[in-house]
């Protein structure tokens, strides 16, 4: 609420930290007592001087000024960890950047903004790329912490739900064919897989390209899209969990388990999550995929269309709302 005038403070690049949780003493506590979930610059301030008296405040995370500005100037070839030093480097974001050897050619980061370039290099190499709320850079292999299932979501389970979950099972964007390429000294290497019965059952090939630099020669190239076939091959299920009793640990690309929900039991990642505090309490809602991110950039541009993502628009998925 703004009755004390808190758009006055308020200003534009302004850093906001934002802490939520549960104190065990609601009349005494402290920032200790909560879960630091992001920090961010304020973009915009919204007042609103009526019977509500509210003040909106809009911003982004560390990553904001990668998304915002283009990278024009011509390098001499570097490897993806030279690159992705340079850029995120001149921000004073700490870094965490997994080194590598191939030399990109320069064609693929010219004229592009920072943040496509540094997303299609963790493309390219199998890695993720992030910022987070310590002000962390990450650049390089996902950890295997990533894959703990972080909470249980149930629904009538020994009849008790903690969650109402919507499912929306599809066909759209399953593959049937997978090709692992990778460029080395401006030579292809490549190894494909399909799976026979879903091509005749679909009519058609659907090719899903995957770069991975890791394929040094076309063998490993093939056994890694033997691999990733079975994962990209099932029919994709989509879910929305609403109304749950907030979790501050749960944010993009968190593991969950759904239990109660009869074959849509499992294990689903989380694509967006929505996490509201106000007068009726604190209540976290979740949009979940069963597929497996294999990089967080494939994750975020390939998974859904526009058409077809359960809550809209595919173009943001791997975003939060607080």
């Amino acid at each position: 609420r703004n009755d004390h005038m808190l758009s006055d403070w308020f200003r534009k690049n302004q850093e906001v930290r934002i802490y939520l949780g549960y104190a065990p003493e609601p009349n005494w506590w402290s920032v200790a007592d909560l879960v630091h979930v992001f920090t961010g610059k304020i973009d915009g301030i919204s007042p609103s001087f009526r019977n509500s008296m509210t003040c909106k405040i809009i911003g982004r995370d560390y990553s904001a000024p990668l998304i915002d500005t283009s990278f024009t100037v011509a390098y001499a070839a570097r490897t993806s960890s030279q690159i992705a030093k340079m850029l995120a480097g001149k921000y004073g974001l700490k870094l965490n950047i997994t080194d590598t050897s191939e030399i990109i050619e320069r064609d693929m980061y010219q004229n592009r903004k920072e943040w496509e370039v540094l997303q299609a290099l963790a493309d390219l190499e199998g890695f993720i790329c992030h910022v987070d709320k310590d002000k962390t850079f990450h650049f390089g292999p996902r950890q295997e912490s990533d894959e703990e299932v972080e909470a249980e979501l149930y629904y009538r389970s020994r009849l008790k739900s903690n969650c109402q979950v919507d499912f929306e099972d599809t066909a759209i964007d399953v593959y049937n064919q997978i090709t692992v390429r990778h460029y080395r000294k401006k030579q292809v290497i490549e190894g494909s897989a399909k799976n026979d019965a879903l091509i005749e059952q679909i009519g058609q090939v659907k090719e899903r390209v995957i770069y991975n630099s890791k394929a040094k020669t076309n063998a490993q190239a093939k056994e890694m899209a033997q691999k990733l076939l079975p994962e990209f091959s099932r029919y994709v299920v989509t879910g929305k969990a609403m109304n749950m009793a907030g979790n501050p640990n749960l944010f993009c690309e968190k593991k969950v388990a759904v239990k109660g929900c009869g074959r849509f039991d499992g294990n689903y990642y989380v694509e967006r999550f929505e996490h509201t505090l106000n007068s009726s309490g604190f209540i976290t809602n979740l949009d979940l995929t069963n597929l497996r991110p294999d990089t967080a950039q494939q994750y975020r541009q390939d998974l859904y269309t526009k058409d077809s993502a359960i809550l809209g628009s595919g173009n943001k998925l791997g975003s939060g709302t607080i």
